[in-house]
């Protein structure tokens, strides 16, 4: 059921990715939208982050915390996907995004089944986020702010937990 709930949404990121050729500029975020999807990002990516920071002594529980956390960010790339005109770049970095995310929070589910397979999960999270996801939105949140004219109302520069020093892209 869970994983059918995170492929429903990132189905829908994905057509989002496909409609971006022919976008709807009718259908565009508001200058707020954007920048509440921003914000409300940057907490879930603090939120992730700072359970990522406490592997491997992590519990279900704090994996659970983490996992709601991340299974709002589909919501907020819907948001962002929904700017047009944007560069290839940008379009790059969502469909990376749609490609790559389900890994984590199918690895924060597999640690909240078990924290036993908290080592594991979470260098498979930190391995997505570090090298992927994090970078897709420093384009994303950078070019959505610049469209919008946001710069310095919203943070561009994604924040990384401590283990992205050293992970291996």
């Amino acid at each position: 059921m869970k994983l059918t709930i995170f492929s429903t949404i990132l189905a829908a990121c994905s057509v989002l990715v496909a409609a971006q050729a022919n976008c709807d500029r009718r259908n565009q975020p508001s200058t707020n939208d954007v920048k509440g999807a921003i914000r409300d990002w940057l907490a879930d990516v603090n939120a992730v982050n700072a359970f990522v920071d406490k592997a491997p002594n992590v519990s279900s529980n704090q994996a659970s915390q983490a996992l709601q956390f991340a299974k709002r960010e589909p919501g907020d790339l819907m948001v962002l996907s929904r700017i047009c005109g944007v560069s290839g770049r940008y379009t790059a970095a969502v469909a990376d995004l749609n490609k790559v995310f389900g890994g984590v929070l199918t690895n924060l589910q597999s640690i909240v089944n078990n924290s036993k397979n908290a080592p594991t999960a979470v260098a498979n999270i930190n391995k997505i986020r570090c090298c992927n996801v994090l970078p897709d939105l420093d384009v994303l949140w950078r070019e959505a702010a610049q469209r919008y004219r946001i710069q310095g109302q919203v943070q561009t520069t994604v924040p990384r937990p401590r283990a992205c020093a050293s992970v291996k892209c």
